[in-house]
């Protein structure tokens, strides 16, 4: 069963007319507030709680950015990085352990004035937002708030594979994780758990004391989603005032082998909003932040071509002098919203920047990849894209199971044709992820990826640790290289000047 129990704190709250709920907030990776937490912050503050949020950012922690103008320096890391000689395919997962400590250790201000407000002035309850890289940030939390006997209610968006969600139950002071959407159920759940109710019928709520280890189903009903509140948020550190948005969740594809965006919290199934509350949404959110530009978080803004042609068609009366950023996805489905035409309608409406997932410029590995799509149609879009006056930006991978010398020269001969159409390449290492496709192909019958060996499923940190034998070949890594450079070649140009206010952002 799984029940808090009368802690003096508990009392304490029994008397209180307006519980106080402190939110801490672990993302410092954008420049711009975090959605989840403003959908959380909203109807927890309409049921009238106390809420606070607890942002890294707002203390001095700097926010890490993404895919700025390189330097040689990010060349020779990623080289590093990439590098499939034998020894440094055995460093791959110790350098990885190491950067992710740096990267999301925690910040020294901001963990010294959570101690003080518990130490001093006690919330009711903490609401953490976590990636699983923050584990230690979480333990201690976790730890802190056990001894002065306040709740912890732990989510984020890897919380959905059972054995992940086994291994962070655990953890001391985690009152309970909750796997999935919270959105319609936080205020209820906040209050449950407070009144020490019994949890055990709540989907997707788990504890170290609980049998059930599945996620909640996804969220049903998107258009009854509340205004996300992002008042508790330093807007006035932020470079630029941005403001993130969702118009559905999931991705319509959801066929990729490699991709974990569909197994998180809020990936699973396709699911969309209308765009007459998408509207609304923008027109009140740029008054109230006094804000006009916009990154629309979809896994793929053309999901729904309802709302995609809807917010090219809108968005300029909607918010006059709107700029906004997008990813979408380009498949078989013959031109799916991307024609030429509709692409030089979305510059028009302020869209700035696009990104899609190219993967590879071989057509026999985005098969195996269940990409969907065909690399002369990758090519026509990015060239549409690019006479538009979009910023191009794409996403790829290297060392996908079975990929061979000849699959990247195929990629290199594709960069290379298109390097002055693209603005920006986020390359990316494999990465075998517990939940996805690849995870249960592998299982099934691991032969089918020959030259994959896989040492050991990491659940606490949702990957694996494996050995890929095809990548040592001496040529595969001399087209590598040579793939590596283009990329920097790409990247250390500077992005057009329309798109500068969204560099670092995707």
């Amino acid at each position: 069963m799984v029940l808090i129990g009368h802690t003096p704190h508990k009392t304490a709250f029994l008397m209180k007319t307006t519980p106080t709920i402190l939110i801490v907030d672990l993302n410092n990776f954008a420049r711009y507030p975090t959605l989840a937490i403003g959908y959380l912050v909203a109807p927890l503050r309409a049921a009238g709680f106390q809420v606070e949020v607890l942002s890294p950012l707002a203390h001095g922690a700097p926010a890490m950015t993404h895919e700025q103008q390189e330097t040689w320096l990010e060349h020779a890391k990623r080289r590093l990085y990439f590098s499939t000689h034998p020894l440094m395919q055995r460093l791959h997962e110790p350098l990885r352990a190491a950067y992710a400590r740096r990267s999301f250790r925690a910040h020294p201000p901001t963990l010294a004035m959570l101690e003080q407000r518990l130490q001093h002035n006690p919330p009711d309850i903490i609401l953490l937002s976590a990636y699983l890289e923050h584990l230690p940030t979480v333990t201690w939390i976790g730890q802190q708030a056990s001894q002065r006997g306040v709740p912890v209610l732990l989510g984020g968006p890897a919380f959905t594979h059972p054995q992940t969600i086994q291994a962070w139950r655990q953890l001391e002071g985690i009152s309970a994780i909750f796997a999935g959407e919270a959105d319609f159920v936080i205020t209820e759940l906040v209050k449950a758990i407070l009144e020490g109710q019994d949890l055990q019928a709540w989907a997707g709520v788990s504890s170290s004391s609980s049998e059930n280890l599945d996620a909640a189903p996804p969220l049903q009903g998107l258009e009854r989603l509340p205004m996300p509140d992002f008042s508790d948020f330093p807007w006035e550190r932020y470079p630029h005032r941005i403001i993130p948005v969702m118009t559905g969740r999931g991705c319509s594809w959801n066929v990729c082998t490699f991709c974990s965006d569909v197994i998180t919290s809020n990936g699973r199934t396709f699911r969309s909003r209308p765009l007459a509350k998408i509207l609304d949404e923008l027109r009140q959110q740029a008054e109230r932040y006094q804000a006009r530009d916009f990154i629309f978080l979809d896994l793929k803004l053309n999901s729904d071509l309802e709302v995609w042609h809807g917010l090219i068609d809108n968005i300029q009366q909607t918010v006059p002098g709107a700029r906004w950023i997008a990813t979408v996805h380009v498949d078989g489905k013959g031109e799916n919203g991307l024609d030429a035409a509709t692409l030089q309608a979305a510059k028009m409406s302020g869209l700035t920047r696009i990104s899609f997932g190219l993967e590879t410029g071989s057509q026999p590995l985005a098969r195996r990849m269940g990409k969907g799509t065909r690399v002369e149609r990758n090519a026509q879009f990015i060239q549409d894209a690019h006479r538009a006056g979009l910023s191009v930006r794409c996403s790829m991978m290297l060392g996908y199971p079975g990929e061979t010398a000849d699959d990247l020269r195929a990629t290199l001969e594709f960069l290379q044709t298109h390097q002055a159409q693209l603005d920006r390449i986020r390359p990316a290492r494999f990465k075998a992820i517990p939940g996805t496709r690849f995870e249960r192909l592998y299982h099934n019958r691991p032969s089918r990826f020959a030259g994959i060996d896989v040492q050991g499923w990491n659940y606490r940190l949702a990957r694996a640790d494996y050995r890929n034998r095809n990548t040592r070949c001496p040529v595969y890594r001399k087209v590598k290289r040579d793939i590596l450079s283009t990329i920097h070649a790409i990247n250390s140009q500077p992005l057009r000047d329309d798109a500068r206010q969204f560099d670092g952002l995707m």
